[in-house]
């Protein structure tokens, strides 16, 4: 009879083994049809370099300010409440003056939704 590896739990007695002495095995259970679990539909996968959820957004700022924000990002990180990416930095800079712009022009509310799907890019017009 082969041996098995034991915890302190288990005796010397109980094997993975049936015993051979006996000459009988032991009782299989019965088999039960499983109800077939319902899947829910599988998420579209993620195109490589996309993150579930975000979007890419590439605004151009000065570099002082990019300068500071990934400084602001390296001397948080180990504190409690830090940033662990620029991109968490941004968006809640940005969440923040959304709010703030929210209660000084629109009551406090969202803004409406703009009636055009882009913002204008490109160089500002002369003015």
């Amino acid at each position: 009879m082969a041996r098995v590896n034991l915890d302190e739990t288990d005796s010397p007695d109980e094997l993975d083994e049936p015993e051979a002495t006996s000459g009988r095995k032991p009782p299989t259970p019965p088999e039960t049809e499983k109800p077939e679990a319902k899947k829910a539909p599988a998420a579209a996968p993620v195109p490589r370099g996309q993150v579930a959820g975000k979007e890419k957004l590439q605004p151009y700022i000065t570099k002082a300010v990019a300068e500071a924000a990934r400084d602001a990002v390296v001397w948080t990180t180990p504190h409690e409440g830090g940033y662990q990416s620029l991109s968490e930095l941004i968006e809640d800079a940005i969440k923040e003056k959304v709010a703030k712009l929210q209660r000084k022009y629109n009551d406090g509310e969202p803004f409406p939704p703009r009636p055009r799907k882009e913002i204008r890019t490109g160089r500002p017009p002369r003015r």
